[in-house]
């Protein structure tokens, strides 16, 4: 029995094709399938329904590539739109009419309209987002870094790095990107991700703060300030920390923060108030940007090992022993179906 396919994004600095798609086996280890050349494809995501995957292509000129992807993990490249400076992150809407990127050097996020085959057919708008933040190197700037979706009763909400806030967008049914309400968090945090908090109630968030190394509940309530409920640093390592992925486990019970910088993955019960760190491990992999939770299976994109671990999942640690590794240059994205 495998797993549903996966498709491994990789900066494309060394001449590596990009996009690689492969299976799980129930051993753990990655069985490869295909490769396709597009650009430093960082960030992949999903159609909702059908058999689509949407890759940012994370250089100066910006862009999203859309592939179709075959029962046998062969892919084929549909189609493109332009997107503002180095997007990191994207997400499509429930409808699947729209699919918006986070441009990290460009400080927009950007709308691109998709037809009804998945395919984009129109960049429809960009909203130029403004402001600073008291970290002088990477607070110079806007700088959004996910547009996340189901968020403490917002159907999409951006993280922006660069100005430690929390915005609501929306989307006009003539394909017009508006700001809504927005939150700051703690200056100098640095937010890069945010997942609802499975237990915390509907107006509850988690953060995890990029430059501050923490892990945060916030509530977010009236536009202003997010009421920050708990705040937690990610690793006990005392080595310099940049935390990456934010992700929180099917029960609802645990969330899971990627260390990089000491190379840990950090797991948080979400039962307690205090948001207790239960359990530190190696991630298996050198600065683990992103990971992903399958079935049985943890999977770990290491940018600077060239590998991805994959680790058993359950029990009393959660995270359990290695499972296998597999090597790709330069992984900074993990997209299971």
């Amino acid at each position: 029995m495998t797993t549903p396919l996966t498709l491994l994004g990789c900066y494309t600095t060394d001449g590596a094709p990009g996009l690689r798609s492969a299976r799980l086996r129930a051993d753990g280890a990655l069985e490869p399938l295909d490769a396709l050349e597009t650009e430093s494809p960082s960030c992949v995501v999903w159609h909702p329904t059908l058999p689509i995957a949407y890759a940012t292509n994370e250089t100066l000129a910006g862009g999203v590539t859309a592939v179709a992807v075959d029962g046998d993990g062969k892919m084929r490249e549909l189609g493109t739109a332009t997107t503002g400076a180095a997007p990191c992150h994207a997400a499509v809407t429930a409808d699947a009419r729209w699919l918006l990127t986070a441009d990290y050097v460009g400080g927009t996020v950007t709308l691109v309209a998709l037809g009804p085959d998945g395919c984009p057919t129109a960049t429809a708008d960009a909203l130029q987002l403004q402001g600073t933040g008291p970290h002088r190197e990477r607070q110079d700037a806007a700088h959004p870094h996910m547009v996340a979706k189901d968020v403490a009763g917002e159907a999409l909400l951006c993280v922006d790095l660069g100005t430690d806030r929390l915005t609501s967008l929306t989307v006009s049914e003539a394909g017009r990107l508006q700001e809504g309400r927005w939150w700051q968090v703690p200056a100098g945090t640095g937010p890069r991700q945010v997942v609802a908090h499975p237990r915390g109630g509907t107006t509850s968030a988690l953060v995890v703060g990029e430059l501050s190394a923490t892990l945060l509940h916030v509530r977010l309530g009236a536009s202003g300030e997010a009421e920050v409920v708990a705040e937690v640093p990610t690793s006990a390592s005392r080595e310099t920390t940049f935390p990456a992925q934010l992700t929180t486990t099917a029960d609802g019970a645990y969330a899971i923060v990627s260390n990089r910088g000491p190379d840990t993955l950090s797991v948080f019960d979400l039962g307690t108030p205090s948001l207790d760190r239960v359990a530190e491990v190696a991630a298996g992999a050198r600065w683990p940007r992103h990971f992903a939770l399958t079935g049985d299976h943890l999977l770990v994109a290491g940018e600077r090992s060239g590998t991805v671990a994959s680790y058993g999942l359950g029990g009393p640690a959660v995270i359990g022993p290695p499972a296998g590794r597999f090597s790709t240059p330069s992984p900074t994205w993990i997209a299971v179906r």
